[in-house]
């Protein structure tokens, strides 16, 4: 980096969330021949961009020849200090680092760049004194990530005087049970998460429960729990809470929320009340979906994940009825032994006017079903589509390639 920079760098680590200081360092970049400076305005414009906008695709183009260029020499900074740079808004934003590292060269680090999320690694041994850390304030993010640590994790997180400013904790398998949701959830300085991943800890309906009472995490907006068994009733719980009114992104894949225990819930259509919900591998059948959909009219899901389930074509039926699916922008159907007559009912559905993305992967679905959907008048709106690698002729399938993903 030029030496003059310095002065630039410093206001940008003072103030990370700020583009201002960023473009301004971009327009100084562009008088001395930098590439770096067209970097930073392609990343801060597509942080900018709402998701599936399709400007992002230029852009996408222009952000991957620039990291494949010059990824390498903007990363070096952080050799032997992190690995796994990932960049956000033209700087390393996001490391991954062992415990012994962070604790080695906490200052050091942060110098380097601003940071925001941290990977933390091997933290067993080290926990307790890298959540003591005052460098923490200066992160947004954090993953610790399959390391089995038990509600141990949780009581040292819960704890930190330094996690004021995080938004993103991502705890998944380790083990952390109901016990240590509860403590997370009573945390004092956990106040600010938007977006959590609790997947593959152990927890039940329980959990469900607590995150549906939970008065603190009001900021948040994404909430993962797959390979759980929080089940209906505390998948309810959580979608029905008044305390998570921001709520927008529920990951409940692999949760048993399938027959019978789904019949056991007073109101299961409430989860519909989510932007996006993922309900994959459940085991819900079509008689499971009637239930979840219920007697509603209206729902404020916009992107539904059904895949590895049971639906079948009778599944299918059941949704291209259903006026809950009149908001749906993305739907994922993979691995549900939908056949042709389910795709031409699926196609010939009004009610999928607004659908962008739809994924047909790993269904026994030819040619004639997928000859229904190039014909729809329905789904109009469609422009991707994700569909079975066998089954299909190449005639269809360069057809469907044509049609729906050339963009």
């Amino acid at each position: 980096m030029h030496a003059d920079a310095e002065g630039f760098l410093v206001r940008i680590r003072e103030v990370p969330d700020d583009d201002g200081p960023r473009l301004i360092f971009a327009d100084w970049l562009d008088e001395i021949g930098d590439p770096r400076g067209e970097f930073i305005r392609v990343q801060v414009a597509l942080a900018r961009l709402p998701e599936y906008d399709p400007r992002s695709s230029e852009l996408l183009r222009i952000e991957g020849d620039l990291l494949s260029r010059y990824a390498d020499l903007w990363a070096e900074p952080f050799r032997g200090l992190a690995t796994g740079p990932v960049f956000r808004r033209g700087f390393v934003d996001e490391v991954k680092v062992t415990a012994r590292q962070f604790l080695a060269h906490p200052d050091q680090l942060f110098a380097t760049g601003p940071i925001r999320h941290l990977h933390l690694l091997d933290a067993a041994s080290h926990l307790t004194a890298v959540m003591v850390s005052p460098q923490l304030s200066k992160l947004n993010g954090l993953t610790i990530y399959g390391q089995h640590l038990r509600e141990n994790l949780a009581r040292a997180i819960g704890d930190s005087p330094h996690l004021a400013n995080l938004k993103v904790l991502r705890i998944g398998r380790n083990h952390i049970g109901d016990a240590g949701v509860e403590r997370l959830a009573a945390a004092t300085s956990l106040v600010q998460l938007e977006d959590v991943d609790f997947c593959e800890n152990e927890l039940t309906e329980a959990s469900g429960r607590i995150l549906g009472q939970a008065p603190r995490f009001g900021h948040l907006r994404r909430l993962e729990l797959g390979g759980n068994a929080v089940g209906a009733v505390g998948a309810t719980a959580i979608a029905n809470s008044a305390t998570l009114p921001l709520l927008d992104r529920l990951g409940l894949a692999g949760n048993r929320l399938g027959v019978p225990r789904l019949f056991t819930v007073d109101r299961p259509s409430t989860l519909l009340r989510v932007g996006n919900l993922d309900l994959a591998g459940n085991n819900l059948t079509a008689a499971a979906l009637r239930v979840l959909l219920g007697n509603l009219t209206t729902a404020g899901v916009r992107e539904l994940d059904l895949s590895y389930n049971d639906l079948g074509d009778e599944g299918v039926e059941v949704l291209a009825l259903s006026p809950v699916v009149m908001g749906l922008r993305l739907l994922r159907l993979t691995g549900n032994n939908i056949t042709d007559a389910g795709l031409e009912r699926l196609a010939r559905s009004q009610r999928l006017s607004r659908l962008n993305v739809l994924d047909l992967s790993h269904n026994p679905i030819g040619d004639d079903g997928f000859r229904a959907l190039l014909e729809s008048q329905a789904l109009r709106r469609l422009c991707r589509l994700v569909f079975p690698g066998i089954g299909i002729s190449f005639r269809m399938r360069l057809a469907l390639e044509r049609k729906y993903n050339q963009q």
